[in-house]
């Protein structure tokens, strides 16, 4: 019909945008989209998806707006990135994932959302920082008993079952997230500090036991 443009004509079209680059106001967007997920402004990311803004693309280090929120520990703009098809796996510059800098920086949250969105676990042993590692430090600040409310306690204890649920069930270790699973409905009948700590110890027998079984598998 008068008027259409043949499919062949656009995919040569989108080639050779693709070659010549962003324009310039199209790389304005791009920073534009990367400097608001580094400022933690869902808003604005939000817009710049919608308007189409290419979430995987990366500034002269090989940053992209997922490395930047990731390491700032922005769990909604993390999952935002991901739902307008962001790379888990795309390295900058220096080789590291969107993963590797939330593990390196401890959000435990983010590390949930990116395991959840694709990421690759083996990303992560590059630093010997794997979420069993980051389980176990959290665990023991946790036990420390440091000045922390019931609900603050049971809401991290919370996210790193989560997070090590994630993280097991890609390694294809099904029996450990049934026990994690078990662990998880504990903490949600407790009422008491005794009866989270209790879960909490618990949580960290199973974490280091399973960095051991981890240490022999790698021997």
């Amino acid at each position: 019909p008068a008027g259409k443009i043949p499919a062949r004509r656009l995919r040569r079209a989108a080639r050779l945008h693709r070659r010549l680059g962003p324009t310039g106001k199209e790389s304005h967007a791009l920073k534009k989209l990367r400097e608001a997920a580094n400022g933690n402004d869902l808003d604005t990311v939000q817009q710049l998806l919608e308007d189409g803004t290419d979430p995987c693309a990366a500034d002269d280090k090989g940053r992209t707006a997922l490395h930047f929120a990731s390491c700032n520990g922005n769990d909604h703009i993390v999952q935002l990135l991901l739902d307008h098809g962001a790379d888990p796996n795309q390295r900058d510059g220096l080789g590291n994932t969107p993963l590797h800098l939330a593990a390196c920086t401890n959000h435990v949250p983010v590390i949930t959302t990116l395991l959840r969105g694709g990421a690759r676990v083996d990303a992560l042993d590059r630093a010997g920082r794997t979420p069993l590692h980051l389980a176990k430090s959290k665990l023991n600040i946790l036990q420390e008993g440091l000045s922390h409310s019931l609900e603050a306690v049971r809401l991290e204890v919370k996210q790193i079952i989560q997070m090590l649920r994630e993280y097991l069930e890609r390694l294809g270790r099904h029996e450990q997230k049934e026990q994690l699973d078990d662990l998880c409905s504990k903490l949600q009948m407790t009422s008491t500090k005794e009866q989270v700590d209790e879960v909490t110890d618990l949580l960290a027998s199973f974490t280091s036991l399973s960095l051991q079984m981890q240490k022999m598998e790698k021997r």
